[in-house]
């Protein structure tokens, strides 16, 4: 009997981990991603081999040598493709992508759908200006090219991402002018035994906590951006601060003189391929909607699994024990067996999840804030669509996601409504003050490609690696 083959979306700490397991089982193993080179967000790597100053933690740095050390001792043995777009999902399982302007479809035993986050903004006045970006945005630029976005620069957000940000953007010699945090890291210590769960983290979170005191960086507390100004490209934001509930406190605006405005608000699910799957899906209050999963990363699809951050909101060391655990699994369903208890990951795992309670703490946002924009703030970049727009189909009574983006367009950008449809959602949540409606129906193609790469397609292609 052959080896069976899994296919896995994704090559950062879940997708390698779960390509380093599923290779290790005996499986042919094909590695799909965007990127030119394995470590996903976290660790990702310049995009040369020129050796660079780094800006992240030693702790940081050993982890991902240790994760591309055991990746490089399997990856001869895999078929890996960088810069693929992964564009459609079907049964079968079958997945469809492009790679050096050609389309090619793949028809693997089991898929394993490690694709991790984008990054989640609130609209406000201005926000599409030049020189606003989301803080994993700036870190991007930072650790694939070695370079920074600006010399000044402003970050404001929630959770942990915006202060590692401020951190790495002061070492590689920004000027970080103000660091404004919508909740306090002093929640932080209101639970110090889950603490401990995630020490390595919380070493890691001291260390960049000491660069941003050391820098006297402006701390803002419960301060957020509500406009941001400049004729071509940005050149001041104003912040407020705000109560409870999101609502801007009058008397609390200031204005700061900036060349880059770096946002983050938390995370949204990239899960447009397990929705095409048709998989189960299930909200979550951090990562929006997911796919449901059992302890081994099953879906309600046979064949179809999911790890990491797209299955959940999770963290980094979740996402590399759990990609073992899935990768496993995957495996063993090549095989016709049920999945494997792994105790050592499956400790690993549980430890750092008791850990990301605490986390998700910091990243609880108010509904107020998607009522902070303007009437006619964009809330569709890509199609042009204003809040006023979105809020006259509210009127007319469209308050799915799905009649939305047929009424007024959003969704039908560029971007597939990575961008704005979150927050549709959460203002059709504020308006109706009911649950968040279901998610857009997910259909090919889930990334932008030309018609040419479509028109160039490989035909007969099965399941080789």
């Amino acid at each position: 009997m052959s080896p069976g083959h899994v296919a896995i979306v994704g090559a950062g700490p879940a997708g390698m981990s779960a390509a380093i397991a599923a290779n290790k089982a005996g499986c042919k193993v094909t590695l799909l991603d965007e990127a030119s080179r394995v470590g996903g967000q976290i660790y990702r790597r310049p995009i040369s081999d020129v050796v660079a100053a780094s800006f992240t933690s030693h702790a940081e740095q050993k982890r991902k040598a240790d994760l591309l050390a055991g990746f490089g001792a399997i990856a001869s043995q895999i078929h890996h493709v960088p810069e693929a777009q992964v564009i459609s999902a079907f049964a079968g399982p079958e997945l469809q992508y492009v790679s050096n302007a050609t389309t090619h479809t793949l028809r693997p035993d089991a898929v394993v759908l490690a694709a991790g986050v984008r990054e989640k903004i609130f609209p406000f006045e201005g926000w599409t200006l030049p020189g606003i970006l989301g803080a994993g945005g700036a870190q991007s630029i930072l650790k694939a090219q070695m370079t920074v976005p600006g010399k000044r620069m402003v970050v404001a957000g929630a959770g942990p991402l915006p202060l590692i940000v401020a951190a790495q953007m002061l070492r590689a010699g920004v000027d970080v002018l103000a660091l404004a945090l919508l909740n306090s890291l002093a929640a932080f210590g209101k639970r110090p035994l889950s603490l401990l769960n995630g020490y390595e983290t919380v070493l890691d979170g001291f260390g960049h906590l000491a660069t941003i005191l050391l820098a006297n960086t402006q701390r803002l507390k419960r301060y957020v951006p509500i406009r941001a100004e400049g004729r071509r490209q940005l050149e001041a934001v104003t912040l407020a601060r705000v109560d409870a509930k999101g609502r801007a406190l009058p008397n609390t605006e200031m204005t700061i003189e900036t060349d880059v405005l770096a946002i983050n608000y938390g995370f949204v699910a990239n899960a447009e391929l397990a929705a095409m799957f048709g998989v189960e899906m299930k909200y979550g209050n951090l990562s929006g909607w997911h796919p449901k999963t059992d302890a081994f990363g099953r879906t309600s699809v046979p064949g179809v699994f999911a790890c990491g951050d797209m299955a959940g909101l999770r963290g980094a060391f979740v996402a590399q024990s759990e990609g073992s655990i899935v990768g496993n699994a995957a495996a063993r369903f090549c095989a016709g067996d049920g999945p494997e208890t792994q105790i050592k990951e499956t400790k690993t795992r549980a430890r750092h999840q008791r850990f990301q309670k605490v986390v998700a703490s910091s990243l609880t946002l108010p509904t107020g804030l998607w009522d902070l924009s303007l009437p006619n703030t964009t809330i569709c970049r890509c199609e042009g669509i204003s809040k006023k727009d979105v809020l006259a189909a509210f009127d007319q009574g469209h308050l799915l996601i799905n009649a939305v983006k047929r009424n007024t367009r959003c969704g039908m950008g560029w971007c597939g409504g990575h961008s704005c449809l979150h927050t549709v959602s959460h203002m059709a949540t504020l308006r109706t003050q009911k649950a968040p409606p279901e998610p857009m129906t997910a259909r090919p193609l889930a990334r932008p490609v030309s018609l040419a790469d479509l028109a160039n397609a490989v035909t007969g292609e099965a399941d080789a690696t």
